[in-house]
């Protein structure tokens, strides 16, 4: 399940990380954002981030030419434990069984690091990030893409043309900004997409090796979502 063809765009290249130099990097980002920035993870004493998720998992990663790591997501297959059937079981609405088909994984750790902006003030790397993930799902005949992300962005999402379906309702752990349990049909986006085209929609379904679409940082309607994924909030055990 750790398929992605590898991409180029906006002098980034979007890959899987692979080496053991590459994951540190990954596991740094992580304590650098979820530790230090938002306090939502205990800080670790060698600075590295990680958790029982990470075994199996697939992480995606955007770097720049000379090698550093910009941003990164965490994909988990469903052979694995999900942290919504843990860590954020209580986003659930009570009753709601998991899917845990081969077709379904779940979007965790989606981080960027913060700097990595142009001069213009707009980040190109979670709206990267989001195309890797839709590629990655696609080469991996994945359909359905759990994720828990701040209700704040929810309805952004939606308004991107990303039909995010709401699993039970907002949750606020610790002093973190309140959070909701999302369920992404990839098949419902596309049929939708192919329904109601918008640009985009259209960069982020172009294929190939390099993108020359209209890219939707630059415009006024740039992307800002995030996807809140902590394995553990402040207050939790």
């Amino acid at each position: 399940m750790a398929a992605l063809p590898l991409f180029r765009e906006a002098g980034y290249t979007i890959r899987i990380v692979e080496t053991d130099e590459e994951h540190d990097q990954a596991f740094r980002l992580r304590h650098a954002v979820y530790c230090e920035q938002l306090g939502w993870v205990p800080v670790c004493p060698d600075g590295r981030e990680r958790d029982r998720y990470d075994p199996g998992s697939t992480t995606l990663g955007v770097f720049a030419d000379h090698g550093q790591l910009l941003g990164l997501v965490r994909l988990i297959p469903p052979e694995r434990p999900f942290m919504l059937e843990n860590d954020f079981r209580a986003l659930l609405r009570p009753g709601y069984r998991l899917r845990k088909g081969p077709d379904t994984a779940e979007i965790t750790r989606l981080t960027t690091l913060s700097r990595a902006r142009r001069p213009s003030g707009a980040s190109p790397i979670a709206s990267l990030l989001y195309k890797a993930i839709y590629r990655w799902s696609r080469a991996c005949e994945v359909r359905y893409l759990y994720a828990v992300v701040e209700t704040r962005f929810l309805e952004h999402l939606r308004h991107r043309g990303l039909p995010c379906i709401a699993l039970g309702p907002p949750y606020g752990f610790g002093a973190g900004p309140p959070v909701v349990a999302t369920l992404l049909d990839r098949a419902l986006f596309e049929r939708l997409a192919c329904a109601r085209p918008t640009s985009f929609c259209d960069w982020l379904r172009e294929d190939g090796p390099t993108s020359r679409a209209a890219r939707p940082w630059r415009s006024r309607e740039h992307d800002c979502a995030r996807l809140a994924s902590p394995s553990r909030c402040r207050g939790e055990t």
